[in-house]
């Protein structure tokens, strides 16, 4: 059941994973990051499959993909985080949708690390 889309969603993920890892040079990691995997430094990408939504479409569903930007010591996190939405807006099926960026005080120290989330959305068809 369902194993044409199975096979796209996977093509769709794969993508994600090596344009993000390729094109930035950054360790990229899918729904949650173990600790002893966690780089010494705090720039990498962490990507979370949302929740399926319905929608108005009869067969088709839809989910929100976070695409979360780690980045510490980088002054040009706007514009890498233009470059994120232009690279994951090439991955078939993915449309952008908006960003939250936020500062996250680091292990408890004077520092802190930016954290972009970039938010997409994709639509998954299902057999009913």
């Amino acid at each position: 059941m369902n194993d044409k889309q199975k096979v796209y969603m996977n093509k769709q993920q794969v993508k994600v994973f090596n344009d993000l890892s390729n094109t930035f040079n950054l360790p990229v990691f899918e729904d949650e990051i173990a600790e002893d995997e966690l780089p010494s430094q705090y720039n990498y990408f962490l990507v979370v499959y949302g929740d399926f939504t319905s929608t108005n479409s009869h067969g088709q569903l839809s989910q929100e993909v976070y695409v979360v930007y780690v980045s510490e010591d980088n002054a040009d996190v706007e514009t890498t985080t233009l470059d994120i939405i232009s690279t994951m807006s090439l991955v078939p099926g993915f449309t952008f949708n908006r960003t939250v960026k936020e500062r996250v005080q680091k292990d408890e120290q004077d520092d802190y690390i930016d954290q972009v989330t970039i938010i997409f959305r994709r639509k998954i068809s299902y057999e009913c």
